[in-house]
């Protein structure tokens, strides 16, 4: 049996239209304490935000960020894009905080960061967040995470997205805040959660300009994929006969369980359940074969099938244990809020 698709997706379609209620963002341009501080002469404040000193981009020590055509730059060097989408004014800010010096423990490090700085400046700034990573422009490596946040000083939301860009030395934070403003404010909350994937794509277009070095470094490392790793759902609807009363509930359940060995030998296995409560349908699979990282996509080449993942995670639980964040092969591949919800399969090491 395959894994049940159709579904889930409607229930994760569901879930994620519950959440956007929670979580909705709109530009501030305020001065909060996350603007503020820093000399401009200091490598990473936020007055020397368009080239970092000591090295040219892609070399040890070198970062670079330069924003798109048609960003302006504000007197505190902080770049801003606004636009109008069908009467709604979208918008995405830029900004940099200071270096942190070293490199080691990128993921708890963007994550203590998060909490002080982003935490001392919004409100609904969750501890503990779900580290991930990508590559920037150039191949070097960036660790971030992302939430939809409210401003403390007006309870506007905004969705904001913290990097740690790998730089020779040191690790060099990137702010973006993406906005969304309605005439009159009438339901701004719950529309702005359904403009952060429109204005995600001026996030990316940003993340063109950033280089950061050394470049060709591996995304996860090796060891980081051995181990033995389990990921499941389960979810559950009850629909009402709006004629008779009648109830019934449908629920979608199935767990995934993959071994990778040093070796570079997988094993795969699937069970699952689906359909109404008292007469759902069973099912299982399993396969086998070998498997490689290229880049940032992760190969699984079975005896019965091919199977590929984009890695973009492979942080530490709160609980301790070794995550590897994959989101399975599907056509445009992205990294917009929504593609990582919905797609997204945070597997925890059993090992």
């Amino acid at each position: 049996m395959a894994r049940p698709k159709s579904p889930l997706v409607w229930i994760l379609l569901a879930v994620g239209g519950a959440c956007a209620f929670c979580c909705t963002g709109t530009l501030g341009l305020m001065a909060l304490g996350l603007f503020a501080g820093g000399d401009s002469a200091t490598p990473g404040a936020p007055g020397a935000v368009s080239r970092a000193q000591g090295g040219s981009p892609g070399e040890p020590g070198g970062f670079a960020f330069d924003a798109p055509p048609g960003w302006k730059t504000q007197q505190d060097g902080r770049f801003l894009l606004e636009w109008e989408d069908r009467g709604d004014t979208l918008g995405v800010e830029a900004l940099r905080l200071p270096a942190l010096p070293g490199l080691d423990d990128a993921e708890g490090r963007l994550a203590k960061l998060w909490q002080e700085r982003i935490g001392a400046d919004w409100n609904d700034v969750k501890p503990n967040p779900l580290v991930m990573r990508r590559f920037v422009a150039n191949g070097a490596r960036a660790f971030f995470t992302a939430a939809a946040v409210r401003a403390k000083n007006n309870d506007r939301t905004f969705r904001v997205s913290l990097y740690l860009v790998e730089a020779g030395d040191r690790l060099e934070p990137l702010v973006f805040i993406q906005s969304f403003m309605t005439p009159g404010g009438l339901g701004e909350a719950m529309s702005a959660s359904f403009s952060w994937n429109t204005s995600y794509v001026r996030v990316e277009e940003a993340l063109k300009g950033v280089r950061g070095s050394p470049v060709g470094l591996p995304l996860v490392d090796d060891a980081e994929v051995v181990g033995h790793f389990v990921y499941g759902s389960s979810s559950a609807t009850q629909w009402v006969n709006t004629y008779t009363g009648g109830t019934s509930m449908t629920a979608v359940s199935y767990s995934v369980d993959y071994t990778f060995g040093a070796d570079r030998e997988f094993q795969y296995k699937f069970a699952g359940a689906s359909g109404q409560v008292g007469a759902m349908k069973f099912g299982s699979d399993d396969d086998q074969g070998t498997w490689s990282v290229k880049h940032d996509v992760l190969t699984l080449t079975g005896a019965k099938r091919t199977r590929r993942y984009l890695l973009i995670g492979a942080a530490r639980s709160p609980e301790g244990k070794r995550t590897l964040y994959l989101m399975p092969e599907h056509p445009g591949w992205s990294l917009a809020p929504g593609a990582i919800g919905q797609n997204g399969e945070l597997y925890v090491a059993v090992d």
